[in-house]
């Protein structure tokens, strides 16, 4: 009996702490508001006290890169300014825009067949690896294979990040390409004709240079 009395006497002891402690905050709350605040606009402001504004910073939704395609000889470079949508993988999207070949009326062609697809790419240590489907490797138009090759090699070795392009073939290494081996592929600057001014992803050329001339015409 005396062991039931104490435990009612400690409950009822917290019961009263905790009926003071309730009562204080409630106190303090009506004195913040004035006296006369309704309780729901209290507690709206606690919440508004708590909440920390997210501020956002406007990021570039849109970049240029340099896609190199053919001249109507298929024996030049010519440099296309193309904008696209900001991506994580530029490098991929870049070699999936040369793949669609040119765009509006900028006097340059297609250097592959257009069935040619982008199994993958990948970059390390400099090293740019595409794989490419089978397309590829086969003579499209009147390009010239070293044409041809070196619109992907100058296309990717504009990245900083790659300064070798290494290509693969239905997930396998070649040796050669129409004829040319592909040891440490890099950037060929004395195939470039002309540049054929900026152009938007949507196809219409945006800014055009003024000089249609082959410059290594034979």
């Amino acid at each position: 009996m005396r062991k039931i009395r104490l435990l009612l006497t400690f409950i009822l002891m917290i019961a009263a702490i905790m009926l003071l402690v309730g009562c204080n905050i409630l106190n303090d709350l009506i004195k913040e508001g004035g006296g006369n605040a309704p309780l729901s606009k209290l507690l709206n402001k606690t919440v508004q006290e708590d909440t920390v504004a997210v501020t956002t910073e406007s990021q570039q939704t849109e970049q240029t890169v340099k896609l190199y395609f053919a001249d109507a000889d298929g024996k030049v470079l010519i440099e296309e300014n193309r904008t696209i949508p900001k991506t994580l993988s530029l490098a991929r999207e870049t070699v999936c825009q040369w793949l669609l070949g040119p765009v509006g009326s900028s006097g340059s062609y297609p250097m592959v067949n257009p069935q040619t697809k982008l199994l993958d790419i990948g970059i390390k240590n400099g090293i740019a690896t595409v794989d490419l489907s089978k397309e590829f490797i086969e003579p499209y138009s009147n390009i010239s294979a070293e044409t041809a090759l070196y619109g992907l090699v100058n296309t990717l070795t504009q990245f900083q990040t790659v300064q070798i392009v290494k290509i693969r073939v239905d997930g396998r290494d070649i040796q050669t390409y129409r004829g040319i081996r592909l040891e440490n592929l890099r950037s060929r600057n004395d195939l470039i004709g002309y540049a054929s001014g900026t152009v938007q992803d949507d196809g219409e050329t945006a800014e055009v240079s003024p000089s249609e001339i082959n410059l290594f015409e034979e």
